[in-house]
């Protein structure tokens, strides 16, 4: 929701203005804003339907242009924005006035000329080219009346861009995930959302339940995800499997047919029965309401229940936008979180990648992390690998404390183990297989050259020098391994993209990344209880004193 606020002139209150979506209402808002700016000398024209806005800060003053070429907007942009000429230039000229306050003239008139630009590109252009502000054109579309699949498609485009492509300052910048203790937090509210909303409440709130628990193991686009088909559970040997769409376009250089049955491929997966039990619930409680035009799974009628404004078609679909919306509402209303540190609608995906990539080197995964035609898009998965470790081992150990005993079993060597070792290299081995004769624990080593049997990565090996196993030694570098394997991971995918690489040399690649982040958080979690015992015999200590 974009929102606009204005401090009176002697500073005792606030006026606040909201929009949701680009509408008659809306425009009377932005005409009110900016009346008031007007008022306050920044704003020197007599009528907001004026072409061009002169702005002032009283250091300098500046001309926005607000002209759009009607014929080329037409043939270029509306077939795929389906949004009237019209209607767009007042929607740009709403923008400009809501962002007054929260940014400087300079940046409005630079914001309203890439919307310019914007305007006059077919949809292909915009997903090919590099434009400046990438998530205000994003934020401008979701506001916009109307809507479409190859709207939703631009947008998906543009939330890549944003952190994908150089930004102004030249400099690179990887898909940087928000804070990700705040994934964490939003599964949390989220499933107490769930678990003790009404079923009014539950109905607004589905497709964003849904997106989080599916999209978050299954690395979906979001608008695969929205086009889910209403008829998406079958059950087959005693297993449910769900229907979804797959884009046929995201290794580039396919030209599109603008038809889904065309441009997107039907693919089944198996899911746990409480996640289809939750769809069939959705699926029986939204079949008196109408059906999407597209035949998609999710209802607009419970979304727009809880706005004033209606759909701007009766049947349509549900769109990015409308799945947007809600993102926002859940982090403002529910989460009580800033802006700046918002989830989006595309971590997800990222968050599903990072897990398939830690969890198991599957034909899927391989698919998907070959799949794409630039190196940058698949980079800024491996830049929060060895982050997410951190932070999801943080999180089990908060919620699951495991006691000085268990600490003691694997971490410090017990007399018994201290029995049961046999000497190897610099060091000791505790495994009963090995000490028997067997390599069976010695093949699942594997070394950074490949090689099987590596004791340096091995969870039985016991330093000589400290008397503790190896890998729970120094947590810096088992971290330090996590991003060197990550950074492997992605050398093996580019070579193979060259075709100077064999597609198995990604599977050996993912088991490496496997094992030395299943070890780094083995690390972490082993130094926080060992810090958390030593706390504990302190206190103790203490009380008996």
């Amino acid at each position: 929701m974009l929102t606009a606020n204005v401090v009176s002139r002697d500073a005792n209150y606030e006026k606040y203005y909201a929009a949701s979506c680009f509408d008659a209402e809306v425009f009377e808002k932005a005409k009110k804003l900016f009346g008031e700016y007007q008022k306050r000398g920044v704003i020197l024209n007599d009528s907001f339907s004026d072409d061009e806005w002169r702005l002032t800060n009283q250091l300098r003053t500046m001309t926005i242009g607000f002209q759009i070429n009607e014929p080329q907007y037409r043939k270029n942009t509306k077939p795929w924005i389906e949004c009237g000429y019209n209607a767009f230039v007042r929607s740009v000229k709403a923008y400009a006035t809501f962002r007054l306050g929260s940014a400087a003239i300079e940046s409005i008139r630079e914001i309203v000329n890439v919307l310019r630009k914007l305007a006059g590109m077919t949809e292909d252009e915009v997903v090919r080219s590099i434009l400046d502000y990438p998530a205000h054109m994003a934020e401008f579309l979701t506001l916009l009346p109307g809507g479409s699949t190859r709207r939703d498609a631009v947008l998906e485009a543009l939330e890549e861009k944003e952190w994908c492509y150089p930004a102004r300052t030249g400099k690179n910048r990887q898909r940087v995930l928000a804070e990700l203790g705040t994934y964490f937090k939003f599964n949390d509210a989220m499933q107490n959302i769930w678990a003790t909303a009404n079923e009014d409440k539950k109905l607004f709130w589905f497709p964003l339940y849904l997106w989080w628990t599916l999209t978050a193991i299954l690395p979906l686009r979001t608008t695969e995800f929205l086009l889910t088909p209403r008829k998406c559970l079958n059950i087959e040997n005693g297993k449910t499997l769900i229907t979804l769409r797959r884009t046929l376009q995201k290794g580039g250089g396919k030209r599109f047919a603008y038809r889904i049955e065309t441009d997107y491929e039907t693919v089944r997966y198996m899911i746990p029965d409480k996640m289809a039990g939750e769809i069939m619930w959705y699926l029986n409680a939204t079949d008196s309401m109408e059906r999407a035009t597209l035949g998609t799974l999710f209802a607009r009628e419970p979304h727009y229940a809880r706005f004033t404004r209606k759909p701007y078609r009766p049947l349509g679909y549900y769109t990015y936008a409308n799945l947007s919306t809600c993102l926002r509402c859940f982090q403002e209303d529910i989460m009580g979180i800033d802006k700046e540190s918002y989830i989006h609608l595309g971590d997800t995906r990222h968050l599903a990648m990072i897990g398939l990539i830690l969890s198991g080197g599957s034909p899927l995964i391989c698919k998907e992390l070959a799949g794409h035609a630039d190196i940058n898009i698949s980079a800024h998965y491996y830049s929060n690998i060895s982050t997410f470790i951190e932070c999801a081992t943080f999180e089990i150990h908060r919620k699951s404390r495991t006691t000085a005993a268990e600490l003691l079993e694997r971490g410090v060597l017990t007399p018994e183990k201290r029995k049961q070792r046999v000497p190897v290299g610099a060091g000791f081995c505790d495994s009963e297989l090995y000490r028997c004769g067997e390599i069976d624990d010695c093949v699942k080593s594997v070394g950074v050259s490949g090689e099987l049997g590596d004791c340096l990565r091995c969870s039985h090996f016991i330093d000589g020098k400290s008397g503790i196993h190896f890998l729970y030694a120094n947590p810096l570098e088992r971290k330090e391994q996590v991003d060197r394997d990550s950074q492997y991971l992605l050398q093996t995918l580019e070579a193979v993209r060259r075709g100077i690489g064999l597609s198995e040399d990604i599977g050996s690649a993912l088991l490496r990344l496997q094992q030395s982040g299943c070890w780094y958080g083995r690390c972490l979690k082993n130094e926080w209880e060992e810090n958390e015992y030593g706390k504990t015999e302190k206190n103790d200590d203490r009380a008996n004193d």
